[in-house]
């Protein structure tokens, strides 16, 4: 039974915070608050009151406010931003104060003065969200002033959130011709063009480290729909039959342990043993976002054979109750369904790595692939004695998959937390230098070098360590962040020393193509492209822009404009996918249709700059080709 003092209704809800308080409070404490209280004075809570809200939450660093309608918290929040970004105009950088907004229509609960609910919680997950400066909306809030307040919003596609079940579909305010700030005002520039680089060449890398870059939904048959000639044997039997390498596909282990939230544990032991194969010369293992779609289902061989031109297939299971760990797997001929090798591993949680490592030699075994010495060393070392740390990292991989601002920062409390417990734990450190790329990559810090900077520290203190199975994703994490920060060189030699450690770390030669794309090395940066798609036929958009621009300078237009209309059938709102689709079909001469790809890209991105696009190219015949294909299109 409800209590009396409960209301339920619909309401819209406006949660504000202001950046970098931490920062701003650790450098001045009295002057901080002094700033910040002022501002809410003159700045935020006159509009609140004038547009009918209602402040029920203050939280140190911001406010919660309740509005009877979405249309008087839109032009709430589009007054505080444009009053607040005219006051920042004559501060310095360092002196400007940054407020997130955003706004949520949903179903609250009144308690006296307060107010509860998943309206306010998405709300606050919206303002996370948020860029600086910035407004955000909740798509229940954007119907209902999509046409009456006279801004224009940009489309930001579903987020994935913290303790909200499912996605949210995000729309931001641009207030840049009102005087305010322009989408990706409020962020250092160093970060605004990380997140313009983030989708054309390092979507990929982003993930290094975590070898789980699954966060977005797949093309299955990608090779085929390109119409490569080739290509796609190339992914399958026929290049194994010239390299004599054994093709793998690790299949998800499933989680039999009869709770959902073990999932993490299964999943991360089904990547360390992709990891671990990996490292062998003679195997070719399938990336794990590749096979992360085949989760909780029960493919035909045929299916996988198709779509990952495997020979073999390895499944299994895992059961996690209280301290015992019982993992059965198989191995099978994926070709003839043959089952070549099973067992099943039941002992104390404490021998996960020894399992591991057991698993991973009979499969070698079985499969009659000969070891180097360092090969076998590698296979019987131990990464860490901490099971706590260990499955820390599992915890915090999972969380990195999301590529999601807050989990990202919950991801790095528990790998501080792993690194406290085990300092010698080398992937602990791997995972970490992970975290704080992404931060980098995708403008989730202020200040942007020094998230590169520690990213470069913790990936050497992993290679400082002795445990060789870290140090393959160690470099490949130097390479992404190398990329990031233009150190174009250093990122080659970075990836071409994870790939001596890892052969089949797809990682590694999608962050080669793209250094050797920008380099200008265009045919070389195809290879590694190509070479990439046979570990994962199944490229992020991000790894696809670089791709399809490489195949576009090659003049190689009709294979740029399949492989962007692949990955856009299930990434539609890419905006550089459409910008080298639009200037490839104005290459081909396919007018009509190069508009009106050129009218999408200026839907999802008004105010896209030609003469930005390409602008890594290190020569400048490169930049120019790119940019004349999209004038030629209309852009």
């Amino acid at each position: 039974m409800q209590p009396d003092n409960l209301e339920r209704h619909l309401a819209a809800i406006l949660a504000a915070d202001m950046v970098g308080f931490s920062r701003s409070m650790s450098a001045d404490e009295e002057g901080t608050l002094a700033r910040l209280n002022r501002l809410l004075t003159e700045v935020v809570n006159p509009p609140i009151a004038a547009h009918g809200g209602r402040v029920f939450k203050t939280t140190g660093d911001g406010l919660l406010a309740e509005f009877p309608s979405v249309v008087a918290a839109v032009r709430c929040a589009a007054e505080v931003q444009v009053e607040m970004a005219s006051r920042n105009a004559g501060e310095s950088p360092g002196q400007r104060i940054l407020f997130r907004i955003g706004i949520n229509l949903g179903d609250v609960i009144r308690q006296g003065d307060d107010v509860f609910g998943d309206g306010v919680n998405i709300a606050a997950r919206l303002e996370g969200l948020c860029r600086p400066g910035g407004i955000t909306l909740s798509a229940s809030a954007h119907e209902q002033v999509r046409d009456r307040v006279g801004q224009r919003f940009i489309d930001r596609g579903e987020h994935a959130v913290k303790n909200i079940a499912r996605p949210i579909h995000v729309y931001d305010v641009d207030l840049s011709e009102r005087g305010g700030p322009a989408p990706e005002a409020g962020m250092p520039p160093e970060a605004v063009r990380a997140r313009r680089r983030r989708q054309r060449i390092l979507a990929s890398v982003i993930i290094a480290g975590t070898l789980a870059a699954g966060v977005l939904a797949i093309v299955t048959d990608l090779p085929q729909k390109l119409g490569l000639q080739g290509l796609a044997s190339r992914v399958g039997g026929q290049q194994t039959g010239k390299s004599a390498r054994a093709t793998i596909a690790v299949l998800p282990f499933s989680n039999q342990s009869g709770d959902a939230q073990r999932d993490y544990f299964s999943d991360g032991i089904t990547e360390d043993v992709i990891n671990a194969l990996g490292r062998f010369s003679g195997t070719q293992v399938t990336a794990y976002n590749a096979v992360r779609p085949y989760k909780d289902r029960n493919p035909a061989n045929e299916e996988i054979v198709r779509e990952l031109g495997v020979r073999y297939i390895v499944q299994g299971s895992v059961r996690l109750l209280a301290a015992r760990l019982r993992v059965s797997v198989q191995l099978s001929d994926a070709r003839t369904g043959t089952l070549l090798w099973s067992d099943r591993y039941e002992d104390d949680i404490g021998k996960v790595f020894e399992i591991q490592d057991r698993i991973v030699t009979n499969i070698v075994g079985a499969l009659a692939v000969k070891l180097t010495r360092l090969e076998q060393k590698r296979a019987i070392a131990k990464p860490t004695d901490s099971l706590e740390a260990y499955d820390l990292v599992l915890r915090a991989r999972a969380l990195l998959n999301r590529v999601e601002r807050s989990a990202n920062l919950e991801a790095r409390a528990l790998l501080e937390k792993a690194i406290q417990l085990a300092p010698q734990y080398a992937e602990a450190y791997v995972v970490l230098s992970t975290a704080e790329y992404y931060r980098a990559a995708f403008g989730w810090v202020e200040d942007m070098e020094e998230a590169v900077r520690r990213s470069e520290s913790l990936a050497k203190r992993a290679l400082a360590l002795d445990d060789p199975g870290a140090h393959a994703r160690a470099y490949a994490s130097l390479a992404a962040t190398y990329a990031l920060s233009q150190r174009l060189d250093e990122a080659l030699r970075a990836a071409d020393r994870a790939l001596e450690l890892n052969p089949s770390d797809y990682l590694s030669y999608d962050t080669r193509g793209a250094v050797l794309l920008w380099l200008g090395k265009i045919e070389e940066a195809i290879a590694a492209k190509e070479t990439a798609l046979r570990f994962n036929p199944r490229p992020e958009p991000g790894s696809a822009v670089g791709f399809a621009l490489a195949y576009y300078i090659a003049e190689r237009h009709r294979e740029a404009l399949a492989l962007a209309d692949a990955v856009l059938a299930r990434a539609p709102e890419n905006v550089f996918l459409h910008a080298v689709r639009a200037a490839s079909l104005a290459q081909l001469g396919e007018m009509e249709d190069a508009r009106r790809a050129a009218e999408r890209v200026r839907a999802l991105s008004p105010f896209f700059q030609v003469e930005v696009f390409g602008s890594r190219f290190i020569n400048p015949a490169h930049r120019t080709k790119i940019q004349a294909g999209l004038r030629k299109a209309g852009l």
